[in-house]
């Protein structure tokens, strides 16, 4: 696990949840659920990787309309990835599905 990417990608889908939250009430109950992972992050407490099925929020994507926002469900994705456990051959394939899905909107 890489202590560093795990804080930068938690600042940086913090940064994301706070600005959707603003006008998006699903973004803000995103980030409710998330906040407490986020603030481990941040503070480098997240040292043994999740099991990538137990961090919440995949259904604000996949059953409400959170993926209306791109990069925020790109950095969504890149969060989870990172603590659980970083990039695995699977995950890199599912990333690049996600990049070239996003390039043809």
């Amino acid at each position: 696990m890489n202590l560093q990417k795990i804080q930068k990608c938690a600042e940086n889908l913090e940064l994301l949840l706070l600005q959707y939250a603003k006008s998006d009430k699903e973004a803000s109950f995103l980030y409710d659920s998330l906040k407490n992972l986020i603030s481990d992050a941040k503070q480098g407490n997240i040292v043994n990787p999740m099991r990538y099925g137990d961090v919440p929020g995949d259904f604000y994507f996949n059953e409400r309309n959170l993926r209306k926002y791109p990069d925020l469900e790109s950095a969504f994705a890149k969060f989870k990835i990172e603590i659980s456990g970083g990039k695995t051959d699977k995950i890199k394939a599912l990333l690049k599905t996600i990049e070239d899905y996003q390039a043809t909107k």
